[in-house]
């Protein structure tokens, strides 16, 4: 989870060198963006732990719901890692500009 703390900070980094250079910035910051894909990521994960229980627990007799709720879940986490790298591609770039 430190990771993600520092990851935050990048993109208060990133915002505030978009408002120093007079950059618009819109209503969503890349931060919430990025915490939504991170809540997004962990409702997933959880639907699909819930459906491991009920399978396992034999309330329910549906393999098919738990192979989608599972997918869902490394979808979401695929999209979390692909902001998070691209949030550190856009950083290393910008601090590797000369100004």
């Amino acid at each position: 989870m430190a990771e993600i703390s520092s990851i935050g900070a990048i993109g208060k980094a990133v915002g505030d060198i978009a408002q120093k250079y007079g950059a618009e910035t819109r209503e969503a910051s890349f931060a919430d963006t990025l915490k939504d894909a991170i809540k997004n990521y962990e409702q997933m994960n959880r639907s699909s732990d819930i459906s491991a229980l009920e399978l396992l627990t034999g309330n329910t007799a549906d393999p098919s719901s738990l192979m989608i709720a599972s997918e869902k879940a490394e979808i979401a986490l695929n999209l979390t890692v692909a902001i998070r790298n691209k949030a550190v591609d856009a950083y290393k770039e910008i601090m590797n500009m000369q100004v």
